[in-house]
């Protein structure tokens, strides 16, 4: 196949960027639809704006890492090859993306094209430098292809969608994952667009050729600048400014432990948290702590601020309007939440579920007071 050997491509985001909405609400414990005085400083915004270089000869490469052993903080991803729905592990490693502190740039490691020897012999230098920290976003299936692909073991990694669970914890004692819209927009204020239609289409569909043909499109190596570039922003975020009632180096700790489950040489059997949507709450308590509870009532789930007994049920949605909830359990906003049990359908509960109780005059699928055959047969008579 022939492909631009030895060409740096420098592209800059032609989609629109993200921008600037509420700042941050968690280090108070305010409700996550209240806004702050807090604003995205020029540095941060920057960092959406870094054009990505393909790392994709020898040379390119000893350049790429040595411009990342001068970091401090490196945000790291992986795109892999497309497997099918069943499969937990990442396919083959297509690519390694790098952003740090260190220079305004998203290196894309092209590791088919640099093979993985050479690959490994290079980027090994900075991924097991305790003294750079690398920045992951639910790090455990990119540690495992690390891993048990390549043989390569991180060290002194964070993983920032752990870091905003802990703190979710510890104010609430919750332990649910977030994905990196939910805390993009949570902590820093900013609402993510959504990435290119066509890689993600592709991706999903799943087991067919998408990080695995070279020359990668443009608008694929965009694609995977993006989330590294977010991980560095929202870093400035958590990392730097501290404002969150977590200890940083308790979070380091806790990822520790899920880099030693998950960096085995080999597939994980045995995952380290009950479904792929929580963080282990043992380790939660071993790590970070006791949970949280609201200091009004008692209870978990919600802050002293969300509190609806606080607020004598006065509490307003800032999404749909409406009293008695908050933009977090509305059901307009988040439909997920509202799944019938019985029948698995979204918008409506076991409760009102038509299938599982049918109408008591004809049997069909709708409100017993709404039977068109009811009302026909009252006209009737």
């Amino acid at each position: 196949m022939l492909r631009r050997a030895g060409v740096i491509r420098l592209w800059r985001p032609s989609r629109p960027l993200a921008t600037p909405a509420a700042g941050s609400s968690l280090s108070k414990g305010t409700p996550s639809s209240a806004s702050s005085s807090a604003s995205i400083s020029p540095s941060s915004l920057a960092i959406l704006k870094y054009p990505y270089e393909v790392v994709d000869t020898p040379e390119k490469l000893d350049e790429a890492v040595g411009s990342l052993l001068k970091a401090r903080s490196i945000a790291l991803d992986i795109e892999a090859f497309c497997t099918t729905e069943q499969a937990k592990q990442l396919g083959r490693i297509s690519l390694l993306q790098a952003c740090s502190d260190a220079k305004p740039v998203v290196f894309l490691f092209d590791v088919l094209t640099l093979t993985a020897p050479t690959f490994v012999k290079s980027v090994e230098s900075f991924l097991r430098n305790r003294g750079i920290r690398k920045l992951l976003f639910d790090c455990r299936r990119d540690v495992e292809a690390l891993s048990s692909q390549l043989g390569l073991k991180p060290e002194g990694v964070l993983d920032l969608q752990v870091f905003f669970t802990a703190i979710q914890w510890k104010l609430r004692s919750v332990n649910r994952r977030s994905g990196m819209t939910y805390v993009l927009k949570s902590v820093a204020g900013l609402t993510r667009q959504d990435g290119d239609s066509a890689v993600q289409a592709a991706m999903t569909l799943g087991n067919r050729p998408v990080w695995d043909i070279r020359p990668l499109p443009d608008h694929f190596l965009e694609y995977a600048a993006d989330d590294v570039r977010h991980i560095l922003l929202l870093a400035n975020h958590l990392v730097e400014k501290r404002e969150f009632p977590v200890d940083l180096v308790s979070v380091e700790r806790l990822t520790a432990q899920y880099v030693e489950h998950y960096a085995v040489g080999k597939p994980v059997t045995e995952e380290a948290d009950a479904t792929p949507a929580e963080v282990n709450v043992a380790w939660l308590e071993r790590y970070i702590g006791p949970g949280g509870v609201c200091h009004f009532c008692g209870a978990k789930g919600h802050t002293e601020a969300e509190c609806f007994k606080k607020q004598n049920g006065k509490a307003k949605c800032s999404f749909c309007g409406e009293n008695g909830h908050t933009a977090r359990n509305c059901f307009k906003k988040h439909p997920q939440l509202l799944k019938c049990e019985k029948c698995g359908q979204l918008g409506h509960t076991s409760a009102n579920c038509f299938r599982t109780n049918p109408c008591i005059h004809c049997g069909g699928p709708h409100n017993s007071a709404n039977c068109h055959k009811m009302l026909r047969q009252r006209k009737l008579f």
